[in-house]
């Protein structure tokens, strides 16, 4: 799924940020480095030797609601479902990666099924 938004237009403003984010899931574990700092942005499963500018802590199935669109942003943080590291604000950066994903997810997830 991330292969298929890395160059897509949406990706702009995690690249002009330079923006590095680390999704740390659990139940089951996973950990998702999304490199912004260049396009097409790189995904990888494996820490990538810098710090991430954004570390969003999540249950496997809070990040399938989310990229299903099914679980608003700003929810998941209001309620806690999404802990971002650092400023709470930053998490919103999130939104452009997610609205790119959502767009390709629900067909990923479905051939799953």
């Amino acid at each position: 799924m991330f292969e298929t938004v890395a160059d897509d237009e949406r990706m702009g403003g995690l690249v002009a940020q330079q923006m590095v984010i680390n999704f740390r899931l659990h139940d089951p574990g996973a950990d998702i480095w999304v490199d912004g700092r260049a396009r097409p942005v790189v995904t990888t499963f494996e820490p990538i030797g810098i710090d991430a500018t954004l570390t969003a802590d999540l249950s496997a199935d809070s990040m399938h609601e989310l990229l299903l669109g099914t679980l608003p942003l700003g929810k998941a943080v209001l309620f806690r479902k999404l802990k971002v590291s650092g400023s709470t604000s930053r998490a919103l950066k999130l939104e452009p990666l997610l609205h790119a994903c959502q767009a390709v997810y629900p067909g990923i997830a479905d051939r799953r099924l």
